[in-house]
């Protein structure tokens, strides 16, 4: 079987490494990496992790980019939750 082509790159091999849950060979792979390039990756990973959307405030799991909930009816703060820990919230707040 041929690899595929994303390990042409070595940030896409390393992603490539962690997504088939080789994580001895990701780490070689990012181990091998010089500084800058590990910093960059690193920078790269974050804005992915933001395009992916913000995470629940209460067990962390990935929620719908641009929801979020007021923790209270008269308070001004936000909390970004999933459907399920909305859904215990909604419940929480109407008893």
């Amino acid at each position: 079987m041929n690899p595929p082509a994303v390990i042409a790159f070595t940030e896409t091999a390393a992603l490539y490494a962690v997504m088939i849950e080789d994580l001895p060979g990701a780490r070689r792979i990012v181990g091998d990496m010089l500084p800058g390039e590990r910093a960059q990756l690193a920078q790269q990973l974050d804005q992915l992790r933001e395009l992916l959307g913000p995470r629940c405030d209460r067990c962390d799991a990935l929620t719908r980019i641009g929801t979020s909930v007021l923790t209270g009816p008269l308070s001004p703060k936000r909390q970004f939750l999933c459907r399920d820990c909305n859904a215990a919230h909604t419940l929480a707040s109407a008893t």
